[in-house]
């Protein structure tokens, strides 16, 4: 598209020859998704006389059976037919062992399960299912000495799952295991270990779940991988480009330490008011913003559950996103976009401006998160590609890694690339607003990264993409990629790194390690 937003040679047709081209027929159709637990039926669930007793705790907000609040998996979700269906499974799937329920909102609520099993003296020890990101009720029930296996409903309890399963990892808890799964079969294979406590110990059980989980993640499939020629400039090269860049904050989010970050690569960080951007949103003509819509409802393949006036007022965001940015000399932004939205401190969702900034080759990032943003501006300026921030999450049983966010970019390699195709929908969390679906191209290697600049750290590892997943649970963007290297230290880095990670298109490893020794940073090879 062009500075007035209109389409310059991108119509609808291209778009589906993209999509063909690069992220094949079932990137679309949905090959690729992560089942619920189904129901198991009662026949099949035996009697458990004399078995050993497991308590099964699920950690979110307890006062949310059905969900009100926007958080993953996404408001409306009903946990209550999920929990019974795990507990079930469990129950049919391990003989000898009988099931029980808890539920806790937070490390509290978890000891005091624990103390409550610890008078009664009849529970050998826990499943624990993170099921919304932040309540930290493991900590709690790890405490108190007894075996754990802890898993993660996908899409839903994933980020508290992958810094909170690092942190515990990082500190050898004795009795415990992990696996974060989409078929929920391999967390009942897993549980299994807990037969091991009639005549063993905590070690006992967990050398079982560990020996099973390595069992279920298969090896490197070996696929093909198509040729991506990418030509990386040096690390002074890249340092110099990057110098002198502004990055407007509007909120607070995902912050780093700015003198850090402006001492190591020279980027000039500037806070900005709400109320700048709103202004500028009121000046947005209907006339300038129209074209820019009609070119989304040419171009998306879809455009799911939003309206005409939503996507008006979007397309009124990108252009005083765009505004705010010339007006301070800026190449980047961050809003703390959801908070801001839920207060009413912004006019209308940014998601699908940010994708038309980035697109055109200025970044626009969502939550505020200033070491991502520094991310994408650095290796972007070493790539000439645009990447992709996300919410990872981990399936264990097919070796993948599934980046997700609700904001992105179609152009993967570059602003001068192909166009990827795309679709609209609200924003997933909570059905309101809108935001963008992007499939990204399959089959080709992916390198993704993190820099930290208070810890003087870069994370990274590489992958290969392989679908697209259409769940509606979480963030409307899933680039799914299997993991070539080694898989078992994918879930040990996130409480170093924080959850977020920026996926970029080709593979430029090994710029990244020179980066990362020029700079002095410590590299984390997350695979």
């Amino acid at each position: 598209m062009n500075a007035e937003g209109t389409c310059a040679g991108c119509p609808r047709r291209d778009f589906l020859k993209t999509l063909v081209a690069l992220t094949g027929a079932g990137a679309v159709g949905g090959s690729f998704a992560a089942p619920l637990p189904p129901a198991v039926p009662a026949e099949r669930i035996p009697g458990k006389k004399g078995a050993l007793k497991v308590r099964v705790v699920f950690a979110f907000n307890t006062k949310e059976e059905v969900q009100t609040s926007p958080d993953w998996p996404n408001r409306g979700f009903d946990f209550r037919p999920v929990m019974k269906n795990m507990v079930d499974a469990l129950n049919a799937g391990v003989k000898d062992v009988e099931f029980l329920v808890g539920k806790a909102s937070s490390e509290e609520d978890g000891r005091k399960i624990a103390e409550a099993d610890q008078a009664s003296g009849d529970i050998v020890g826990y499943v624990v299912v993170q099921m919304n990101p932040w309540h930290r009720a493991v900590f709690g029930l790890v405490a108190s000495g007894r075996p754990v296996l802890y898993t993660s409903l996908p899409y839903a309890g994933d980020g508290g799952w992958l810094i909170y399963d690092s942190d515990l990892r990082r500190k050898n808890v004795r009795g415990y295991e992990s696996i974060c799964s989409f078929d929920f079969g391999h967390v009942v294979a897993m549980a299994g270990a807990f037969a091991k406590l009639r005549t063993g110990t905590p070690d006992d059980f967990a050398a079982a779940a560990r020996a099973t989980r390595l069992s279920l993640t298969p090896a490197p499939s070996g696929r093909r991988v198509r040729e991506d020629a990418l030509r990386c400039l040096t690390p002074a090269e890249t340092l110099a480009k990057v110098k002198g860049l502004r990055i407007l904050v509007l909120g607070s989010g995902w912050g780093d330490d700015e003198a850090a970050m402006a001492n190591d690569f020279g980027v000039v960080i500037e806070h900005c008011e709400f109320s700048e951007l709103n202004a500028l949103w009121e000046k947005v003509t209907e006339a300038r913003a129209r074209p820019l819509l009609d070119d989304w409802k040419r171009s998306a393949l879809d455009i799911v559950d939003v309206s005409d006036d939503v996507l008006l007022g979007v397309a009124r965001m990108y252009f005083a996103m765009e505004d705010l940015l010339r007006a301070h000399g800026a190449a980047a932004l961050t809003i703390d976009c959801l908070g801001a939205c839920y207060s009413g401190k912004i006019k209308a969702y940014p998601c699908l401006g940010f994708m038309e900034l980035q697109d055109r080759g200025l970044m626009g990032t969502c939550e505020s998160d200033i070491a991502s943003l520094l991310t994408m501006l650095v290796f972007g300026a070493m790539t000439g590609r645009i990447g992709f921030i996300s919410d990872p999450a981990l399936d264990a049983g097919t070796r993948s890694i599934v980046y997700a966010h609700c904001v992105s970019t179609r152009r993967f390699f570059g602003k001068s690339g192909p166009v990827s195709a795309y679709e609209i929908h609200t924003h997933a969390e909570d059905r309101e607003g809108a935001s963008v679906r992007a499939l990204g191209p399959v089959g080709f290697p992916v390198t993704t990264v993190k820099i930290i600049a208070r810890k003087r750290v870069i994370g990274l590892h590489t992958a290969v993409t392989t679908g697209n997943d259409p769940d509606s649970r979480a963030c409307r963007t899933k680039i799914v990629a299997e993991i070539p290297g080694d898989y078992e230290k994918m879930s040990r880095s996130w409480d170093i790194l924080d959850w977020h990670r920026v996926t970029f298109y080709g593979d430029f490893a090994p710029a990244v390690k020179a980066l990362a020794e020029k700079l002095g940073y410590e590299l984390v090879l997350e695979s």
